[in-house]
């Protein structure tokens, strides 16, 4: 689905495609393309869905058929004619499946994880190579939800960036515990904290489960920068 935007040289030794903003630049050097099997570089996309048809109906190499991750990404993997993997990643679908009642006996805290309770939750959703526990030091608040028998089950982060600015960072639940509003009622604990504090202050968070966050009362931004 790229097409070609330049190359230098004759024969080319160097050059560039692009698909719509995405743009990717190549390098002819022999003696790396062959260590170069397997690495992968990962692209994000509007509908991971849309464009796993096209690179079907193109006959791509798939070697990782499209499903959605446990990090939020739906996500497949194509493999170059240099035997790069090509990810293509992109959010996962906006409806949200109905859940099933609050679990009795499951009660909601407004207070930080203990590293424990961080590194067993959230390590297990976000930081499969390792916890850094050094972000609960920075961090102002939390939500935690705590299972019939005092175990933690879900917990949110929360961050005071400035007077009236805040975000919320790991929102996770232990997979089988999910599914129970468990998630909105943590979220719920977390705005609360942040409203007794500042009301009126602005939240923000990064995900790709936006039909979840919606029902929050959260919107798209139309503008955001980041750096790689």
């Amino acid at each position: 689905g790229f097409e070609s935007s330049w190359t230098y040289g004759n024969p080319p030794t160097f050059g560039s495609v692009s698909n719509g903003p995405v743009t990717i630049m190549f390098c002819l050097q022999p003696e790396l393309a062959k260590l170069v099997s397997g690495h992968q570089h990962w692209v994000s996309v509007d509908d991971a869905d849309e464009t796993y048809a096209q690179h079907l109906e193109r006959g791509a190499k798939i070697v990782s058929e499209i499903e959605d991750k446990p990090w939020g990404a739906r996500e497949y993997t194509v493999e170059d004619p240099s035997g790069y993997h090509l990810r293509f990643a992109g959010p996962q679908s906006s409806a949200v499946a109905p859940s099933k009642p609050f679990p009795a006996g499951v009660t909601i805290e407004r207070r930080l994880p203990t590293p424990n309770e961080y590194a067993s939750i959230a390590g297990q959703a976000f930081y499969h190579d390792g916890v850094s526990l050094e972000v609960l030091e920075g961090s102002w608040s939390g939500a935690v939800a705590l299972g019939p028998d005092g175990a933690a089950i879900g917990m949110a982060r929360i961050m005071k960036d400035a007077p009236g600015w805040f975000s919320i960072w790991d929102v996770a639940v232990q997979p089988e515990w999910q599914g129970n509003r468990i998630g909105q009622r943590v979220m719920e604990a977390a705005l609360a904290a942040i409203r007794a504090d500042s009301p009126g202050a602005w939240v923000y968070l990064f995900t790709y489960k936006q039909g979840f966050y919606e029902r929050l009362g959260f919107g798209k931004e139309s503008v955001t920068m980041r750096k790689v």
